[in-house]
């Protein structure tokens, strides 16, 4: 099983801070994005993790090589300045028939969560929580009646149950499957497409994908920008759940 990190945007958003580093490279409480992303996946549950690199992209890969992670590898997306899902593409043309997990760098999840969310991998399935109180610039998740899979994902909803919190999961025997709707998702909105997209077209093709998996009730930090950065360093210094030594 193979992990995709998503890290190859500029970050533009927290302004000078992301001048001449890519956002994975971001100190938060003295550790970088990308080692509390590492840090929270472990070192043996995934046969490889992918990181996908851009901007920056020999900062990133060598501070990687230097944690002397074995089973984490590098790569590089030079169409970083499109969307999101060429970051992916480029991950994706690495390997074929496994299952994965793909993942935004910008976001600190506590270990905890991860052996919650473990238990839920199945099918397609989209990680969401529903005790946070979402702004406009979060990704809104409307749920089918019975209430366990998508119904439509969009920032733009004003109607909605949950939220997504940027990982999702994809069974062996649903690549393809996820695949084909990748491509739909580049040839429906172009150069700006990003992977939630994907998990739109995937909705409108089927009832029962993308399940979601609910991880409420641990919280998690995403640094977008920087009142994001601030409320991540205030809080992180105070959250019993953020061990990154168990």
């Amino acid at each position: 099983m193979k992990a995709v990190v998503l890290a190859a945007g500029t970050g533009s958003r927290l302004g000078e801070i992301t001048r001449a580093r890519t956002k994975g490279m971001v100190p938060v409480q003295g550790r970088k994005l990308i080692d509390y992303l590492l840090d929270f996946f472990g070192t043996d549950f995934f046969d490889e993790i992918l990181v996908v690199g851009g901007f920056c992209y020999e900062d990133l890969r060598d501070h990687i090589t230097g944690r002397g992670q074995g089973n984490v590898r590098v790569i590089h997306n030079s169409e970083y300045l499109k969307g999101n899902i060429y970051t992916l593409f480029t991950a994706l043309k690495e390997f074929s028939g496994e299952s994965f997990l793909m993942t935004n760098v910008d976001h600190i999840y506590p270990r905890i969560m991860f052996e919650k969310m473990k238990k839920s991998f199945s099918r397609i399935t989209a990680m969401c929580d529903f005790d946070r109180s979402l702004t406009g610039d979060d990704m809104k998740v409307k749920l089918r009646k019975h209430g366990r899979s998508i119904d439509t994902i969009s920032k733009e909803l004003h109607d909605f149950d949950c939220g997504y919190i940027g990982m999702t999961y994809v069974d062996q025997e649903f690549d393809n499957t996820y695949r084909n709707a990748a491509q739909a998702a580049l040839s429906r909105y172009g150069e700006k497409a990003v992977v939630e997209n994907i998990l739109q077209i995937l909705a409108a093709e089927s009832d029962e994908v993308p399940a979601i998996c609910d991880l409420s009730g641990f919280g998690w930090y995403e640094v977008d920008n920087m009142e994001d950065l601030q409320k991540a360093e205030e809080g992180l210094a105070a959250d019993r759940n953020f061990n990154f030594d168990i």
